[in-house]
């Protein structure tokens, strides 16, 4: 059956703010219970609070795919496909990998459903204590529910209990590339943000009074997230942005969450934007918004979070029962930034409804260039009468057209160790261009000898990205890109003594395809030729 909220929110536009709202499908639950962290770790100091990362994660990927039915349904083919490929391109995935990722999005988004239906027949027991959204003369708003605070560790169990299945199903090397990838920057913007995090309120005993906002509190808490994600799609020249706001079952009693998003360029003038807020009161609410690409502009995505007070007492002032503190404002790195507020207490009064939390902002990435793991043709060679080559492999995974035909990244070798006294010829020199093939690896080859039997070690790294000037020179468009610092060759080189009776040995030809790799990755750029 359909459901019509009209809290999440679908708009597309051409550098204009107009657009189509999306409804979203609100699929039937069923419930599962598994164990979660212990409550001791939930508060360690830099703890990432993994339920909400990965409850961000399934219901980002389960809203996608939910409007992207919907875009399809419309005949919108071009904004469904890169409705569904947005995340998967940032995440790496391959085809039976988002497959996966698809399905448990799905049944998790299920499950934690099935646990909200019975919060939700909780909450609306303790709002009918406030008619009209009012307290009573002289009546204090009931404390926590310790029913709420089970049910939302309940909650917390679904979505780990996904994680796990997701975990097993991707294995080891696909889940280290996940994690690096998707949950790595998430968890970067978690901690680079200045997110906020509180201590649980401890019962109390001061008396209530509707002058002072005081009253008796138990332990507890109450968690507010926020997450924006932006994404360039190269087959559709599609940007889309996602803004979520989600609340816990301790700030459901309270509050109703608002969302905006907004797409900007390079100079943060809004291109397309939309707003809402939580209709049915079921916690959570996203906005998605789309633009089309044009070339040379750089894009961000940004979300705004608002909570709504629904409280009042006797004179009109609204409760903010938790008190959550201010809001942030940061920029973000890949997937876009995720932060959560945890409320405090005691409650304040508030003169409006609106209660302000934050402004994030994720912006497209540059180009990341990386290297690694570096081989030898000739492993080991003969000292002062050999030499070996080190080739390097260079891959562009491109979310957007930041690198054009023509453009060479410029590889740099450096000795990191090797015998006293001994010295290495760089017979090609210590640099050399690799012309980057968006379709395909290339291969830039360093040719090198040594003086001395022993190991060595070098390192190999990404010093510049060039483009030709079209005058026989070139300019850099580092700015443009991000670039590691080196890597390390392993294993190292290794020289033998020649033996004075044997004559010299002949270098070895034998090319290693699997040499020392530089993984230049491109993800969502701030250069997009339109019409792709």
């Amino acid at each position: 059956m359909l459901k019509a909220t009209g809290k999440h929110r679908c708009i597309s536009g051409m550098f204009v703010l107009v657009g189509l709202v999306l409804m979203l499908v609100v699929p039937p639950g069923f419930s599962t219970n598994a164990q979660v962290e212990r409550r001791s770790d939930r508060k360690a100091s830099g703890f990432v609070h993994e339920p909400q990362l990965y409850r961000t994660l399934f219901h980002t990927v389960f809203l996608l795919n939910e409007q992207a039915e919907e875009a399809e349904r419309a005949g919108r083919t071009e904004a469904a496909q890169a409705l569904r490929r947005a995340f998967k391109q940032e995440a790496k995935l391959e085809v039976e990998q988002g497959v996966v990722l698809d399905r448990l999005a799905a049944e998790c988004e299920q499950a934690v459903r099935a646990v909200d239906a019975r919060a939700r027949a909780i909450l609306a027991a303790r709002r009918a204590n406030y008619p009209d959204g009012k307290l009573g003369a002289g009546q204090p708003p009931l404390p926590p529910s310790a029913e709420l605070f089970a049910l939302q560790r309940e909650r917390e169990a679904v979505v780990l209990r996904y994680r796990d299945q997701l975990q097993e199903a991707f294995g080891r090397s696909v889940w280290e590339r996940f994690e690096r990838w998707v949950l790595m920057p998430l968890d970067a913007g978690l901690r680079a943000g200045g997110a906020q995090r509180y201590e649980p309120v401890e019962d109390g005993s001061v008396e209530y009074s509707s002058e002072t906002g005081n009253l008796p509190t138990q332990a507890g808490e109450s968690i507010v997230t926020g997450s924006v994600l932006i994404s360039y799609d190269p087959e559709t020249n599609l940007v889309t942005g996602v803004a979520t706001t989600e609340l816990d079952y301790a700030a459901q009693d309270w509050y109703v969450g608002q969302v905006a998003c907004s797409l900007r360029d390079g100079d943060g003038n809004p291109l397309v934007s939309q707003s809402a807020y939580d209709t049915d009161e079921d916690g959570v609410v996203s906005v998605i918004v789309q633009t089309v690409g044009q070339a040379g502009m750089a894009y961000s995505a940004e979300g705004s979070y608002k909570l709504r007070l629904v409280v009042q007492d006797t004179i009109g002032r609204y409760l903010d029962y938790w008190d959550y503190p201010a809001g942030v404002s940061a920029g973000t790195g890949i997937l876009g930034y995720y932060a959560w507020y945890r409320g405090l207490g005691p409650l304040q009064w508030r003169p409006t409804w609106n209660r302000f939390l934050g402004r994030l902002t994720a912006p497209l990435q540059r180009a990341l260039v990386l290297s690694g793991n570096p081989r030898f043709t000739a492993n080991p060679i003969t000292a002062a009468t050999g030499h070996t080559h080190v080739d390097v492999d260079v891959e562009v995974r491109t979310a957007a057209d930041v690198i054009q035909p023509g453009d060479f990244a410029v590889l740099a070798i450096s000795v990191s160790s090797k015998p006293p006294g001994a010295s290495v010829n760089f017979i090609s020199g210590t640099n050399v261009n690799v012309p980057l093939n968006i379709a395909d690896l290339s291969t830039g080859r360093f040719t090198l000898s040594v003086s001395k039997p022993g190991q060595y070690r070098f390192g190999v790294s990404v010093v510049d990205v060039r483009r030709p000037d079209g005058q026989g020179g070139s300019y850099s468009i580092l700015n443009r890109v991000t670039v590691n610092a080196g890597a390390v060759t392993d294993p190292p080189l290794t020289a033998n003594q020649p033996h004075p009776d044997v004559a010299p040995l002949k270098p070895a030809r034998v090319k290693s395809r699997a040499a020392a790799r530089v993984a230049a990755t491109v993800v969502a750029a701030g250069s997009h030729r339109p019409g792709r």
